[in-house]
């Protein structure tokens, strides 16, 4: 493990993230008939990718026995998760879900699982906090906005 435990924890949480991702973008891309015939050597890496984060995530989790720090990791996921979030609009553009999956840029179709994975990760986050973990959340979600209207 590199860097501090709440760092790596929560790096390890991204690139769980990222690989989940990676692998339904290229679901969606099979789905679209978009890969070739290598496709299940690809789609079996991407998979292998989401099962080592998954196991990099358990065995951090054994480090982290502190309902504290399991706070402050899940506190910091969901905000770090609400400013992907806030640039949704940014990153899926003109782009309107009442249009054909098929017919959407690769690098949409990127941005809107990215997006969908974005919402339920941050919606499951919020649900499972205690309520001192969703008091803390509040007050973090206020200093933020707090700042940001400062610095307009």
């Amino acid at each position: 493990m590199h860097g501090p435990p709440l760092e790596c924890a929560l790096q390890s949480l991204q690139q769980l993230a990222y690989a989940r991702i990676a692998r339904e973008f290229l679901r969606a891309r099979q789905e679209r008939a978009e890969l070739l015939l290598s496709s299940d050597a690809v789609m079996d890496d991407a998979h292998r990718r989401v099962l080592h984060w998954e196991r990099v995530l358990a065995e951090l989790r054994l480090l982290f026995d502190d309902p504290r720090q399991i706070a402050r990791i899940k506190i910091a996921r969901a905000l770090y998760l609400r400013m992907l979030l806030e640039s949704a609009p940014t990153r899926l553009q003109a782009w309107s879900d009442s249009e054909s999956m098929g017919e959407m840029p690769k690098s949409h179709l990127f941005e809107w699982i990215s997006y969908d994975f974005e919402r339920l990760e941050l919606a499951e986050l919020e649900a499972s906090m205690s309520r001192e973990e969703a008091a803390s959340y509040a007050q973090a979600l206020d200093a933020r906005a707090s700042s940001i209207r400062e610095e307009w």
